[in-house]
């Protein structure tokens, strides 16, 4: 840093009779090494992991996987910090392993109602943005794409549309829904790029059979559509003594294909 002559910025911390130097630099971002043909990896984040999902340019998945440590839940700080950096270096790594791309969710809408049920507690919302933070960073120092996206909906729409289909956990079919929204061409509505997710066919059905389906008013918002079948669907469970995350046995008694 001396010999280059770039700026730096020393941090000297008196802790407990000890000393701690932080010393900060401003890095330039790697060269892009990551090309848009091998698809997008979505980026779920949860309290002490994410889950992955490596969609290809066609929409379809490729490849899942997870990576975290279960130590991230109660770890001190320092520990933390080291957990947060080893779990984004392997997260950039899987990604650009495969050439594709990260598409991680937003930083900016924590506070919505439909994300921030996930991290109902400060420490969890603490981890979601350090490791967020940190694969962030990673990513500019690995040359890998890095695009955010708005994670509304995600885990409703991956249960009710991809969860059947691929048989995996709701954090990765969330993963999926995240890659496609920011990795495939859409089109404009409302002023707004969005990908719009169709309901599958044998789901609209039911919706209709419940008389709470309408082509013309459930088009004009996309998640508001998933929203509205959550809430059907939980109530028509609760009806027989069933519960949300238990769908995925029970659809094939309500739902035909």
């Amino acid at each position: 840093m001396l010999a280059s002559g770039d700026p730096y910025q020393v941090e000297i911390l008196r802790r407990k009779g000890r000393y701690q130097v932080r010393i900060t630099v401003e890095e330039s971002p790697a060269p892009v090494q990551t090309n848009p043909r091998q698809g997008w990896v979505g980026v779920d984040t949860d309290v002490t992991f994410f889950a992955l999902c490596h969609v290809r340019p066609g929409g379809n998945p490729q490849a899942f996987a997870t990576i975290g440590d279960p130590r991230l839940y109660d770890a001190r700080s320092t520990q933390r910090d080291a957990l947060v950096g080893r779990i984004a270096v392997e997260t950039v790594q899987w990604a650009k392993d495969r050439g594709a791309g990260l598409v991680v969710e937003d930083l900016q809408f924590i506070h919505d109602r439909d994300v921030s049920a996930k991290f109902n507690r400060v420490t969890h919302q603490f981890n979601y943005r350090a490791l967020l933070t940190a694969v962030e960073r990673e990513a500019t120092r690995e040359g890998v794409a890095l695009r955010k996206v708005q994670p509304a909906y995600t885990s409703i729409i991956g249960r009710f549309k991809y969860q059947p289909q691929y048989g995996v956990s709701i954090h990765h079919v969330a993963a999926l829904v995240i890659g496609r929204r920011g990795g495939l061409k859409v089109r404009r509505r409302a002023l707004q790029r969005v990908l719009v997710e169709n309901v599958p066919k044998g789901l609209r059905l039911w919706m209709q059979t419940q008389h709470q389906w309408n082509d013309s008013a459930y088009r004009k918002n996309d998640w508001s559509t998933w929203a509205r079948i959550q809430r059907i669907v939980t109530k028509h469970l609760a009806s027989h003594h069933q519960y949300l995350h238990g769908w995925l046995a029970y659809r094939q008694t309500i739902v035909s294909e």
